[in-house]
């Protein structure tokens, strides 16, 4: 297989965010896009969403963006899917082209110079994410999925850095097809991923938690953080969000 030696030229970065909230989640996914734009510049942003936007400002930063079905199964109503976005992300995965891709939430934002770094992982990894805060997620009944051992968590899939080979495209159909016939009756996809990228041949590597940092206490190395509600606590460091200010009150 052909070794990428990774210059940031045929990288994809992903987003997939509906209309819901007046496009508040596309509106954060703009902003999330801006931020990875100074470590990883020269990738190509995309934006999947469900439906047409008149407003340009709201995606200033994609270079191209797709609308697409974001409907999903009735047994989903009552589970985390984020508006179908869970299953519109499996079907984007699946169409770019380029031999990097990136797929990030929109309440991701970059903070570090060592963002730039990530891409170098592909050239000697298959697949990249951190582990997920809640390890095995049994919150509707639902097994732990006994051939996976319990040493093997769940990975957080809202940062997920991967080659666009044949092996990660077997993974995201078979990951496709056991979400939408809720093979595992898990909360949502981080169940069915689990189970697929242990049973793979894939190279993973699990990012160190500052580059997927999803806590409420302030870290000094945050390099990604994911937490929306903290955010201002980074951009304005001299200036605590009410929230940090409540919960230090509670905790005080």
């Amino acid at each position: 297989e052909r070794i990428i030696k990774m210059n940031h030229g045929d990288m994809a970065i992903l987003y997939v965010n509906s209309h819901h909230g007046d496009f508040k989640y596309v509106a954060e996914a703009n902003k999330s896009a801006a931020s990875f734009k100074r470590y990883i510049p020269n990738a190509k942003y995309y934006l999947y969403t469900d439906k047409e936007i008149q407003d340009k400002s709201l995606i200033s930063e994609f270079d191209e963006v797709r609308v697409t079905d974001f409907s999903f199964p009735s047994f989903m109503e009552n589970r985390v899917h984020l508006n179908g976005q869970m299953v519109a992300k499996h079907r984007a995965m699946l169409e770019l082209k380029e031999d990097v891709i990136m797929y990030l939430g929109a309440d991701t934002y970059a903070l570090k110079d060592s963002v730039s770094s990530l891409p170098m992982l592909m050239e000697k990894f298959d697949i990249a994410l951190a582990h997920a805060p809640v390890r095995i997620n049994t919150e509707l009944g639902n097994s732990v999925i006994e051939d996976v051992p319990e040493c093997f968590p769940e990975l957080n899939c809202d940062i997920i850095l991967y080659r666009n080979n044949e092996g990660n495209r077997q993974l995201i159909r078979d990951w496709s097809e056991s979400y939408l016939n809720d093979r595992f009756g898990h909360p949502h996809d981080q169940g069915p991923f689990r189970y697929h990228v242990y049973h793979s041949q894939l190279r993973l590597y699990v990012l160190p938690p500052e580059f997927n940092y999803r806590e409420f206490a302030y870290r000094n190395d945050t390099a990604i953080l994911q937490n929306r509600f903290v955010l201002d606590d980074y951009l304005n460091p001299k200036k605590k969000s009410l929230l940090t200010k409540i919960k230090q009150k509670l905790l005080s």
